[in-house]
């Protein structure tokens, strides 16, 4: 019978880690708290999980993730007036399962507080349906924000750049740091770093739209970029300028340090590598994989020198397999053909845009592609 089994020996049976426990703790609070937790039902996390699953759409892995960041204790009531109020303002299925999975704590949030509140004020904002929608999706978040301090200052003062609603959504999207911010803390301090420097508005809602999280650092830092870019020889009032600061502020030191590396193990000079930014600073935004690949294709392939290659280094953010070696073959064709003279008219070819290169060389020479329009078809080579 169990009365007949010592204590510390049933205690070592059910937990064999609490037999050390058991010799220090003798008294009936102890022997409750012990009893109490090795009986303690499981059933709150398989409710959790099955709400996750079957009302919220979410995955077994997405619902385990997102269950250990719910209230320990779950009840159904709020989660299903939340689910039903994203569901009634055109929140469809797969976006609300995005957004539960990505903020499983918006479950327990008021309606009206929460989420009504937040919603409200963007449709004031000017914001469509749709548009709250893809906000919300991309960011649930915003439900979390202050309405008077972070999501109608920001939205209004990115709006006075880029015009559109369309254009804010864009440029909330991309950048994480956007709406979590009152703008008078980094935003507005920054577009007044780059208004001191001369930087046209035209250019700075360049910056906004394509890498807003340039406007996002911290402003004794966004000062240092500015003039590393300007160490370069750009002038602030060219959009050439915020493309190099684009370029600059994407990556870390170290990367770029890396990528400058790499070059030099190519033998660029220090002098190619500023002669190539200049030209094409985006060209430096390539990934050291893609960027390796094409130094060694156009040196041992094409016999292309440091020299030649940094006068061209768009041709180092070009897919090598989509885009190069189907052109370089049509080229070679061309040539042998005397189409072409020299050598020097590739990298213009490699540069034309997919409809100009097929007009001008595919279209145009079909009878002297023909072999390879053949292998293009038996193959699925891509000519553009």
């Amino acid at each position: 019978m169990i009365a007949s089994i010592p204590i510390k020996k049933l205690l070592f049976q059910l937990n064999p880690n609490a037999i050390s426990l058991a010799l220090h703790n003798q008294n009936p609070t102890f022997l409750l708290r012990f009893k109490s937790q090795i009986s303690k039902p499981q059933s709150n996390s398989t409710n959790t999980l099955d709400f996750l699953i079957n009302s919220c759409g979410l995955s077994l892995d997405k619902a385990t993730s997102a269950a250990k960041k719910t209230h320990p204790t779950f009840k159904s009531e709020r989660p299903n007036l939340v689910l039903q109020f994203l569901q009634s303002n055109g929140f469809s299925n797969t976006q609300i399962s995005r957004i539960i999975s990505m903020y499983p704590r918006l479950l327990f949030s008021s309606v009206e507080r929460t989420l009504k509140a937040k919603i409200d004020a963007l449709r004031k904002l000017g914001f469509s349906e749709s548009q709250v929608s893809e906000l919300i999706v991309y960011k649930p978040m915003i439900f979390f924000r202050s309405i008077k301090c972070q999501i109608v200052p920001s939205v209004e003062c990115v709006r006075r750049f880029v015009k559109t609603e369309e254009n804010v959504v864009r440029v909330i999207k991309r950048s994480k740091l956007m709406l979590d911010n009152n703008p008078r803390a980094r935003l507005e301090p920054n577009i007044s770093v780059f208004r001191d420097c001369k930087v046209p508005e035209s250019r700075i809602a360049y910056l906004l739209m394509s890498q807003p999280r340039i406007l996002m650092l911290k402003t004794d830092v966004l000062k240092r970029k500015i003039e590393e870019v300007k160490e370069f020889g750009f002038q602030t009032e060219s959009g050439m300028f915020t493309v190099a600061m684009h370029a600059k502020c994407s990556m870390s030191e170290l990367t770029w340090n890396s990528k400058v590396g790499l070059l030099k193990e190519w033998g660029w000079s220090e002098e190619q590598i500023v002669y190539a930014f200049k030209r094409v600073p985006l060209f430096m935004t390539c990934s050291e994989t893609k960027m390796k690949e094409g130094l060694d294709y156009f040196e041992k392939t094409l016999n292309w020198d440091a020299s030649m290659l940094s006068k061209h280094p768009k041709c180092l953010l070009f897919s090598l397999r989509t885009r190069v070696m189907p052109r370089v073959e049509v080229f070679k064709i061309l040539m042998s053909k005397n189409v072409f003279e020299t050598h020097k008219e590739l990298p213009t070819i490699l540069d034309m845009s997919e409809k100009r290169f097929l007009e001008k060389f595919v279209a145009k020479y079909q009878d002297e592609l023909s072999e390879l329009l053949k292998k293009q078809k038996g193959q699925q080579i891509n000519l553009s």
